[in-house]
């Protein structure tokens, strides 16, 4: 499909005139008639409806206006995406992950299908334990975190990836550990392991005050530095801990997993692409933005 006939039939049936339709394309109304016939034979459709008072659009091309915008981008996209593929890519990336998404599985299968597929790019990963502040992620080509971070540089591209569900992570004989699920009003009186509690834009600190306040204040935390660290402290009966669902791959075989049902709980999944990055790094990015359009 010609992206740039598809605009002009946007710019018609924005205006249904042809004359100023021609006039804002800058463009003669007979080449202009020509592009949206040859638009209608390649769709096999008709567009608009031609009377001598002008043109109104039919109901299929009502639904392509309403469309439009939106496949000329992907249609760009994918042309662009194609472009980079039939270049030979090489060089390296150097990604930073936080801990939690060492243990994401579509994340971890992205980076074997990449390598696969793009062999003479090397992946440098760096497994950060720790909290991610936004200086950090100025270190690496692109950075894979569940913080939202206020305000960046603007070289930094943010892809928002996915939003999961939460899991109280207990200890032994913990009471709530017989239930199938529970809300955040249930954690009354008990006490929040959370790492990474100063990262004020960061999951864990976020949902410890969606605790606090659910139970109106009555819950006691003990700050710590990582996952793992909180992790160790519940298997010891120190307390109990909200993480990712998919954390308790992380956790001790003694502790026990028990769903968050408040909706608002999550941990989101972000990308951050630093722009002054090399080639490859943009290949990357693009390839995963896209692979995230296809699930949506």
């Amino acid at each position: 499909m010609n992206t740039a006939k598809l605009y002009e039939f946007r710019v018609l049936a924005d205006t249904l005139n042809y004359s100023k339709a021609a006039k804002a394309l800058f463009i003669s109304q007979s080449i202009l008639s020509r592009h949206i016939q040859d638009l209608e034979e390649e769709l096999g459709v008709t567009l608009f409806v031609r009377s001598t008072h002008g043109v109104q659009l039919t109901e299929v091309g009502r639904m392509l206006a309403s469309r439009s915008q939106e496949l000329i981008k992907r249609w760009d996209a994918a042309q662009s995406h194609l472009l980079r593929r039939s270049v030979k890519a090489t060089g390296r990336i150097n990604i930073g992950i936080c801990l939690e998404y060492s243990y994401s599985g579509h994340i971890r299968d992205f980076f074997a299908d990449f390598s696969r597929r793009y062999s003479n790019i090397e992946l440098i990963y760096d497994v950060l334990p720790g909290s991610i502040p936004p200086h950090t992620i100025s270190q690496y080509d692109l950075t894979f975190s569940p913080c939202d971070y206020p305000t960046l540089p603007e070289y930094f591209k943010r892809l928002h990836i996915a939003s999961h569900s939460t899991q109280v992570l207990l200890p032994p004989g913990h009471p709530l550990m017989s239930s199938s699920s529970v809300y955040l009003h249930q954690l009354a009186h008990q006490t929040i392991v959370v790492p990474h509690a100063d990262e004020l834009f960061g999951p864990y600190a976020q949902n410890y005050m969606l605790v606090e306040k659910a139970t109106r204040g009555q819950v006691g935390s003990i700050r710590v530095d990582n996952l793992p660290t909180a992790l160790f402290l519940v298997s010891m009966g120190k307390g109990i801990c909200i993480a990712p669902s998919y954390a308790q791959n992380l956790a001790p075989r003694e502790t026990f997993h028990v769903t968050v049902s408040d909706r608002a709980c999550r941990f989101e999944e972000y990308l951050y692409y630093n722009d002054q990055a090399n080639s490859a790094a943009q290949l990357f990015f693009d390839e995963f933005t896209m692979l995230m359009s296809q699930k949506k």
